[in-house]
């Protein structure tokens, strides 16, 4: 039997399980949300680059395969976001993640609306500051996530206690989470529910290129590794794009150098395009525990069962 949860985060957005979806750029399409959102999750739409009627396909569709909460994500950073957010509200998303950007464009907005606002931060300093702006819930995305991670480089062990004690709002976690363990051990450190990418990436229902999943299923342990150290650093599995970079930055070679040869579009080439080459292929450091490929709901089936065979061990050994 699955074992039944009661958390500040379940209880906000109207979910079973504390297990959240996370958005990640031209990955987190129609069908793999509606999947999360049917086996009791939340799936998250990412909104990425596409213009509003691009996303606009994505909204109907996931709307048409599930009737329980589903949510989006703005990556503030990429532009604006203004229209999308009016059009999403339009077909009745009422849970909307932002991210990359300051909490006080969208979140007013959303708030009027009647909408939940969840902002994504990587820190203590940043979750005071979008805890002051209004926002319902927090993204505690630590240094072990997958895509653009934060300079000060802090682990989950320590991330997430700190702004756990020190911050009121319903906390989720980010950051290297792929399986049972990793969901007990998050909501014994203080969370209230866990986000996921990199292990939805790896499930029948994701949109990612072949190649992009096969990559991820062979990596092993420190594949997933740490680029643009100087800049503005991210996460990905070694490919011969992320090889070049970590060797431009050991010749010392300027910034802009790095900035220069990622350029914009790679995410998308590794996403859609599959082409080893030149794609970045994004992922968390919690890649070298993932070796198969489930359906989303075979793995909320294996991350419950050893989630409660975790729990009830720790329990005899008190």
């Amino acid at each position: 039997m699955r074992p039944k949860f009661d958390t500040p985060i379940t209880r906000l957005f109207g979910i079973e399980y504390p297990i959240i979806q996370g958005a990640m750029a031209w990955l987190s399409e129609a069908k793999l949300a509606a999947a999360v959102s049917n086996a009791g999750g939340l799936g998250v739409m990412g909104a990425a680059i596409m213009s509003v009627e691009e996303f606009e396909v994505h909204v109907k569709e996931a709307k048409s395969l599930t009737d329980r909460p589903l949510a989006v994500n703005f990556p503030l950073v990429l532009g604006e976001y203004e229209k999308h957010l009016e059009m999403v509200l339009s077909h009745g998303i009422r849970i909307i993640f932002v991210s990359a950007g300051s909490p006080k464009l969208l979140t007013p907005r959303i708030k009027q609306a009647g909408a939940i606002c969840v902002h994504v931060v990587p820190n203590l300093k940043l979750a005071k500051k979008v805890a002051e702006a209004g926002v319902d819930a927090l993204v505690l995305e630590s240094y072990e996530a997958g895509g653009h991670v934060a300079q000060e480089g802090i682990t989950a062990l320590v991330n997430i206690p700190n702004v756990a004690r020190q911050v009121t709002l319903p906390l989720i976690a980010a950051g290297g989470v792929v399986d049972g363990r990793g969901l007990a051990a998050a909501l014994a450190l203080g969370a209230h529910a866990v986000q996921m990418g990199t292990r939805f990436l790896a499930t029948r229902e994701c949109n990612a290129h072949l190649n992009y999943k096969r990559l991820l299923l062979k990596a092993e342990e420190g594949e997933a590794v740490v680029y643009g150290h100087r800049w503005h650093p991210g996460r990905a599995l070694r490919s011969p794009a992320v090889e070049r970079i970590l060797a431009i930055e050991a010749e010392n070679q300027a910034v802009d150098a790095v900035r220069k040869f990622i350029g914009r579009g790679r995410a998308r080439k590794a996403a859609h395009d599959g082409n080893l080459e030149e794609g970045m292929f994004y992922a968390g450091a919690g890649a070298g525990l993932i070796n198969d490929e489930p359906t989303v709901a075979e793995l909320f089936d294996q991350m419950l069962s050893e989630y409660a065979e975790v729990v009830q061990q720790l329990g005899r050994s008190i």
